[in-house]
């Protein structure tokens, strides 16, 4: 989930690139340090949902309920 997290800032719409939650940080704070100098870093935080494949823990609950399934469908 490295490229999970993209910053807009507050102040004027500027967005950064997908990227870590750290990486996000750090750019949007040197954005409002050269565009915003006596502005406190704001705006938002996006969070892109399924760039990791899915959820891990989802994909060991439906393997369970499938095995329940089959060995239910044999008795």
């Amino acid at each position: 989930m490295a490229d999970s997290y993209r910053y807009r800032c507050g102040e004027c719409g500027h967005r950064t690139a997908w990227g870590s939650e750290s990486q996000g940080g750090e750019s949007m704070e040197t954005h409002y340090a050269r565009r915003h100098p006596h502005i406190a870093p704001g705006g938002m935080v996006e969070f892109r949902k399924g760039s990791s494949g899915g959820c891990p823990g989802c994909l060991v609950a439906v393997g369970i309920v499938v095995l329940l399934l089959i060995l239910a469908s044999r008795r």
